[in-house]
């Protein structure tokens, strides 16, 4: 089946396509971004964390290191961004809810989901 339109080839341009559209929305808010995560195993998620100026988390990295990282507590007062995938995230928010941080947005990007968290008020 060469050069055929495939399931797959259609849902990785519709990811691609919807990721290029994010990113500029998102630009700004990576400029004030604390931390951004990333994994670095997806191509849509590694274009992501090179639009970021400030420091960036490779999660593919933190898997070998079960997020010592991220466990030992990350400085207050600016916001993380990630794109990631579900199971990730939800591993992530679960942590970072614990450190006081509370998501101020989500939405979905093809197959990953693009994501904002802040520190909760004192």
């Amino acid at each position: 089946m060469s050069g055929g339109v495939t399931r797959r080839g259609v849902l990785m341009a519709g990811a691609v396509s919807g990721f290029a559209v994010a990113v500029p929305v998102g630009a700004a808010a990576l400029r004030g971004a604390g931390l951004v995560v990333y994994d670095g195993r997806l191509p849509e998620s590694l274009a992501f964390a090179r639009t970021a100026g400030g420091q960036a988390l490779d999660i593919a990295e933190e898997h070998g290191q079960r997020f010592a990282t991220l466990r030992a507590g990350l400085p207050q007062g600016r916001g993380i961004e990630g794109l990631t995938c579900w199971s990730d995230y939800v591993a992530l928010r679960r942590e970072l809810y614990r450190q006081g941080y509370r998501v101020t947005a989500e939405r979905r990007s093809g197959g990953l989901i693009r994501w904002s968290m802040a520190a909760r008020p004192l």
